[in-house]
């Protein structure tokens, strides 16, 4: 058989090749790399660098490493995802284990979504085809000497040469791979013995924690997982027992976690309820975790979903015990330039400055009077006594840090890096016994102190010498959010509307559905709430467009010829549409958070215009069952729809 002249220049390229002139990973780049590609026949316009971050930090790091990416087109302006084919990474020769360089090409192959990913190091060669419905495949491991062998290269050739590859269609080369996903799933399904063999392959179950360090393994699936410590960061590496996935490990982030994870915990796969999830059909998933996408068979799933549901409510209830213990809830969380804490006020900017000057003068060196308990750095106030830190407080100026004399001065309780390693370092019980007032104060008790002590005394002793009098300095101080009752001290059922404004919005933007043992007691208690209202109530065709919302859907289809009817129903037609959705609530696995939307919507507007008669005990009820449910919406709100 005759082998083709491209090939031919291929395999005599290849064995003139010495590995041994390759001292650093530029040479892996400008003597194997591009010479390869030549000679599989890729336009030189058609490739691309790109400075990689560390896949894991999402930083740069010092000499961030040099991807070559090959496009299927020589225009510059569409070369993109769409037209992206291989994604190439060089390493140092004198690393012998490529195993680190696998994982980052990994995630950016995916991220730049080409068809296949290759890494070097100038002697070991790994190339994988990535698949967008499983992982990716191990086309060659193989090494130079190896590849000198005219058979080996000429496969090498006709897999990656240019006219091939980019003539692969991306989404036949999914649906190829799904179809014989399913052929597996079927063959597995309809051979008890080959089942049983695969069921040898399981994991062993098990739930460990050391510290904070949490593994949870179920028969197809294990998470290994670094929870956060105080305000900071964790991450997660997700493992397969199936053979499919042999050898795949998913590194999950914080920001992934939070943004995918943590939505629908203890539900079913195919209720619809988890971001990361859509059933593909009767018996297989679509699961995205991170930048990878792979297909699951149910009990795959349900197993995946099992070891989240461990991982991830642990990993919430972290978070949510540092915030209940500093008491941070209440304050707007913020993020900017390396500094991240909770907005507790504003205040003028003069104001600000004479809280510095009273801080510098009076440094805990410098005396031993009940006011000596400041450490000033730079722009920040440590409020201490030695090595005892109570809080830090930080500036944040309106108008990007400018100075001008009319601008308004957020005043942060800092999350502040000394203190938080120093937290970091003990067992939650241990802080918990620390916060107070001669241990570390909450952000309540700092805006407190700042608002009742510090402000009037900074006030009172610079008197004489500020050009701005008590009140003009008082007249600016600004919070940004109003006090509101606790739900559980409520009284007046109007304090209510705030906390079902929160929900409201809160599921305005939810698009997943949402388990219904959430919402039957909001829906019951509510209803029973507002079921003795004035028939006389305002904006009856409100409710009533939001009803029909709810039990039509408002598709295009909708019947509108009884509309003259629906004007002239009632108050007690409306209470009995609610008891309705209340009985097909508790009917219900899961609840369209659309029509949850509506039905709150529904609630707000009879409490705010309706003259209501309740029971202590209805009142009681519907606070009850506000709580998990707002605090839900509250969690979401902060550390979840910030990550989309």
């Amino acid at each position: 058989m005759t082998i083709p002249e491209s090939i031919k220049k291929f395999i005599t390229w290849i064995q003139g090749f010495d590995h041994r002139v390759l001292q650093n990973k530029d040479d892996v780049k400008e003597k194997l790399i591009l010479p390869m590609f030549h000679y599989l026949c890729y336009p030189e316009i058609c490739h691309r660098e790109y400075s990689l971050k560390t896949y894991q930090s999402e930083t740069y790091a010092k000499n961030p490493e040099i991807a070559q990416i090959y496009f299927a087109t020589d225009d510059v302006k569409k070369q993109n995802t769409d037209t992206s084919l291989i994604f190439v990474e060089a390493i140092e020769p004198q690393k012998t284990k490529l195993n680190e360089a696998i994982e980052q090409a990994r995630f950016y192959s995916n991220h730049f979504k080409t068809l296949f990913f290759i890494v070097t190091n100038g002697y070991d060669i790994n190339v994988f085809q990535r698949l967008h419905y499983n992982r990716e495949e191990l086309v060659f491991d193989i090494n130079i000497d190896t590849l000198k062998n005219n058979d080996v290269a000429s496969n090498f050739y006709n897999k990656l040469n240019f006219d091939l590859v980019k003539n692969i269609d991306k989404n036949t080369a999914s649906i190829i791979t799904y179809t014989k996903f399913s052929l597996i799933e079927k063959l597995i399904i309809r051979h008890p013995d080959l089942q049983f063999f695969l069921e040898k392959c399981d994991f062993e179950p098990s739930i460990t924690q050391e510290d904070c360090r949490l593994v949870v393994v179920k028969p197809k699936v294990a998470i290994a997982c670094n929870l956060p410590k105080a305000f900071g960061e964790g991450n997660c590496q997700i493992e397969f027992s199936s053979i499919l996935f042999k050898g795949l490990k998913i590194h999950l982030n914080h920001q992934d976690i939070l943004g995918q994870l943590m939505t629908g915990l203890h539900t079913h796969p195919d209720w619809g309820c988890r971001r990361f999830l859509k059933e593909l059909d009767k018996n297989n998933f679509t699961v995205h975790l991170g930048q990878i996408t792979v297909i699951l068979s149910k009990l795959e799933a349900t197993d995946l979903c099992l070891c989240i549901d461990e991982v991830c409510q642990k990993y919430k209830n972290s978070i949510i015990e540092f915030e209940n213990a500093l008491e941070t809830w209440d304050f707007e969380l913020v993020n900017f330039s390396q500094v991240r804490g909770f907005i507790l006020f504003s205040v003028r900017q003069e104001l600000w400055e004479l809280m510095q000057q009273f801080a510098k003068e009076f440094d805990y060196k410098k005396g031993k009077s009940e006011w000596h308990l400041f450490y000033r750095k730079n722009i920040s106030i440590r409020v201490s006594r030695g090595i005892r830190d109570h809080a830090f407080i930080f500036p944040k100026f309106d108008r990007d840090l400018s100075l001008l004399p009319s601008n308004q001065v957020n005043i942060l309780y800092e999350l502040n890096n000394v203190n938080l390693q120093s937290i970091e370092a003990a067992k939650f019980s241990l802080l918990q016994q620390d916060i107070g007032v001669r241990g570390t104060w909450t952000a309540r008790h700092t805006k407190k102190w700042l608002l009742d002590k510090y402000i009037p005394k900074v006030i009172n002793y610079y008197s004489n010498k500020s050009q701005l009098s008590e009140s003009e300095l008082l007249a600016k101080i600004i919070n940004y959010r109003s006090e509101r009752a606790p739900i559980k001290e409520i009284d007046n059922i109007r304090d209510l509307v705030p906390y079902l404004r929160d929900i409201q919005s809160w599921l305005h933007i939810y698009v997943e559905n949402i388990a219904a043992s959430l919402l039957k007691p909001y829906y019951q208690a509510y209803t029973n709430l507002v079921r003795n209202t004035d028939s006389s109530i305002t904006g009856i065709d409100y409710i009533f467009g939001n009803l029909r919302r709810v039990e039509w859907k408002n598709t295009q289809e909708e019947n509108y010829s009884n509309s003259t009817d629906w004007k002239n129903l009632t108050f007690k037609y409306a209470i009995d549409c609610l008891d309705r959705q209340v009985a097909r609530i508790n009917n219900c696995e899961y609840e369209n958070s659309f029509k949850a939307d509506l039905i709150t919507r529904i609630f707000i507007w009879i409490i705010e215009n309706g003259r209501i008669s309740f029971s202590q005990a209805q009142l009681n009820a519907a606070k009850q069952a506000l709580i998990p449910l707002w605090e839900q919406s509250r969690f979401e709100m902060r550390y979840i729809y910030p990550n989309q």
